[in-house]
């Protein structure tokens, strides 16, 4: 992996490491491709390991017996799943790509020898950990206690605020927003539109711009 790369630059923020130890790193793992729609984990010939999008979105889902989905969590660039980091490894629990992307995969042993090897990683890792643990619950809070109109304007605050100016890019996809709020593409379309015509929302080129974040937050509850 070429230390300028794009998933050099990932692989440091993730491990909050230096470009020698994120070299290192870089090393013990394998680069991998996907599309969109692809199933991330489990991976039969990755059992146990845990891996690192780099680029792209993916979401952890669990499917019930009458075909109903759960978003666990939503993944972005930067993110960990896999067995390691509590995802996957179940029948009826997959990670799915929701864009074209990329990953970095490690074997199970190569990641618990830089956790033991350098306390940086692990302290990143628990950080992950804890990190996830704090999202699902209040992705469990948002599905159980708020309207749908609430879980949309809350989706689009936390994706509006991973981007420096406000932008969410590229420009969300309804059924996929639909999903990770547990509502239907049509509610999402229709909520949003909603949304730009009272000037809380704009489409800009390439993805959406959150314009008012205060008055979408009192939508929230």
């Amino acid at each position: 992996m070429d230390a300028a790369s794009p998933s050099h630059a990932v692989l440091q923020q993730a491990f909050g490491c230096g470009t020698a130890l994120a070299g290192t790193i870089a090393a013990l793992g394998r680069d991998a491709d996907h599309a969109r729609g692809a199933v991330l984990w489990p991976r039969g010939e990755d059992q146990g390991a845990a891996s690192l999008l780099t680029l792209g979105r993916a979401a952890e889902l669990a499917y019930g017996r009458d075909g109903a989905t759960l978003v666990l969590h939503a993944l972005a660039a930067g993110e960990f799943f896999g067995e390691i980091v509590g995802s996957g490894g179940q029948q009826d629990t997959r990670v799915e790509a929701l864009s074209d992307g990329a990953a970095t995969h490690f074997a199970p042993a190569a990641l618990v020898r830089l956790m033991e090897s350098y306390p940086l990683v692990a302290l990143a890792m628990a950080r992950h950990l804890s990190a996830r643990i704090a999202a699902m619950r209040q992705r469990m809070l948002e599905t159980a206690l708020l309207s749908a109109t609430g879980r949309i304007a809350a989706e689009l605050l936390r994706q509006s605020r991973a981007s420096p100016d406000g932008t969410i890019r590229p420009l969300p996809v309804w059924s996929e927003l639909a999903l990770i709020v547990q509502s239907t593409r049509e509610t999402v379309s229709r909520t949003v539109s909603g949304f730009e015509k009272r000037g809380l929302v704009r489409r800009v080129e390439g993805g959406l711009a959150v314009i008012a974040p205060h008055r979408l937050e009192e939508l929230v509850y």
